[in-house]
């Protein structure tokens, strides 16, 4: 996973996306509506899952990533609510099993500053925006009280009980 932030050359990586000409393949995740690191990787989680199953929804484990990060099964609503904007300032750029190589290429693609790994919690906190996660997870104050659970707990959830509904 890389961060960037400042980017300058969104619309030209996301027409390259939706081309399915970028490469190396990625998910490229919009940071606001991503509430934590562990919700990602929940999401992460349950695609290389699905792919290992061989029952993915989307054509590829990188999309499938975007898609799960969604509470609900519209695929397209899921991939344009979570996945990167043609004018997005911010950008995660997620690859399973990359290697160094991978990892120089998906930099050298997103011109943007980088945030170091260790600070990647954190920035990512900061950038979620609370009234995009509640539009889109519809978490009740109830369910997110001191003592009953957390919003992550009720984005956890919704990620993974999605399919059972």
């Amino acid at each position: 996973m890389i961060l960037f932030k400042n980017v300058t050359n969104a619309d030209d990586v996301h027409r390259a996306l939706l081309d399915r000409s970028l490469q190396p393949e990625m998910a490229l995740v919009d940071p606001a509506p991503t509430h934590s690191l562990f919700a990602l990787h929940a999401a992460a989680h349950k695609a290389v899952v699905d792919d290992a199953r061989g029952v993915l929804t989307t054509r590829t484990v990188h999309s499938e990533l975007v898609y799960n990060l969604s509470a609900n099964k519209h695929i397209t609503e899921g991939l344009r609510r979570f996945g990167m904007a043609g004018d997005a300032k911010t950008v995660l750029a997620c690859r399973f099993d990359a290697t160094d190589a991978e990892i120089e290429a998906m930099a050298n693609v997103i011109a943007g500053d980088a945030v170091p790994a260790g600070d990647l919690e954190a920035e990512l906190s900061s950038l979620g925006d609370p009234a995009i996660v509640k539009k889109y997870y519809k978490h009740g104050d109830l369910e997110c009280k001191q003592g009953v659970g957390t919003v992550e707990d009720a984005i956890v959830q919704r990620i993974g009980t999605r399919d059972v509904l």
